[in-house]
């Protein structure tokens, strides 16, 4: 997949994520280890006993995994509920 083109489509570059624990949805590309789903939910986090930094991602059936921005096409931030109306369903 082409880099810039996936940024055009509404991804962001990997520079731009937030680096504070916020989950972001990531497009992930590993040739090694290619992830169970590539567009999934991960959160940067900092590992105090190696001193390393890494993309925290939750996979359904291995647990999680580490990546780097190497690996990381783009990212997204999570969508927002919608407001509320005072109340789903009520006077319909």
């Amino acid at each position: 997949m082409n880099r810039e083109r996936t940024i055009m489509d509404n991804w962001y570059p990997v520079r731009l994520a937030p680096r504070d624990g916020t989950p972001v949805i990531l497009w992930i590309e590993d040739q090694e280890a290619p992830p169970s789903y590539p567009v999934t939910v991960g959160a940067w986090e900092h590992d105090d006993i190696t001193g390393r930094s890494h993309w925290r991602v939750f996979g359904a059936r291995y647990g999680t995994h580490t990546y780097f921005d190497r690996q990381i096409v783009g990212w997204r931030p999570l969508p927002r509920g919608l407001p509320s109306r005072g109340g789903w369903g009520k006077g319909r």
